[in-house]
């Protein structure tokens, strides 16, 4: 009895230790170096032709980071509405979808497979490339009682967030191209993939790669 025990708690103990290893822990984001805020807003531009494949982990590390990490300060490196805090950052690669934790500067696993073309339509430019779904819980503003002015608030906090993504793949890098992208589009196969709850909404997509 007791070696069935320890059996099973070594075995608990390495099922829990596969699990954490399909997380990502992401390398530091890099703070320094690229260009100047002012010429990454002159040399800012969208891009929709990517060769096949997801960007690095450090720049994905550091693009995250700009987009909705913490900074020196302990703040949040966007605002949101109301400082709500409302957005989640979902990252499509291609062998699996994670959920970003600022935090930890981890990749969460959500699910396994390549569902980047969830985010496109068919035919579409972004399949093979990395896209992170920039949703808004809506319920962090039921106060407001509007749902009107909850749908736009959430839409401002990830407006907020893709332009400073915008601004992290212009400025670090002259081989990686962005573009937002509507989420409404691909909204509902996207939320079902992810298990969101209703007032989870998927505003936007932001399509990364290497230019071709």
């Amino acid at each position: 009895m007791k070696i069935t025990k320890i059996a099973l708690l070594f075995a608990g103990i390495f099922g829990c230790s596969l699990i954490m290893a399909q997380d990502i822990k992401l390398p530091a984001p890099k703070k320094d170096g690229g260009e100047n805020i002012l010429k990454t807003l002159d040399i800012r531009k969208s891009d929709r032709s990517f060769k096949d494949g997801d960007i690095s982990m450090q720049e994905l590390s550091t693009i995250l980071w700009a987009g909705f990490g913490y900074n020196q300060k302990g703040t949040r490196t966007a605002p949101t509405a109301m400082n709500t805090q409302d957005i989640d950052l979902y990252v499509f690669l291609e062998n699996g979808i994670y959920k970003y934790d600022a935090k930890e500067n981890t990749l969460n696993l959500i699910k396994k497979g390549d569902y980047r073309a969830s985010t496109d339509r068919e035919n579409g430019f972004a399949a093979k490339v990395t896209n992170i779904a920039i949703v808004s819980d809506l319920s962090k503003y039921e106060r407001v009682k509007n749902h009107h002015t909850m749908n736009v608030f959430g839409a401002m906090s990830a407006a907020y967030v893709s332009q400073n993504m915008y601004l992290a793949v212009d400025g670090m890098n002259n081989d990686l191209g962005t573009v937002t992208r509507y989420g409404a589009h691909q909204e509902k196969q996207v939320k079902e993939i992810l298990g969101l709850k209703d007032l989870e909404v998927v505003f936007l997509f932001q399509t990364i790669g290497y230019k071709k």
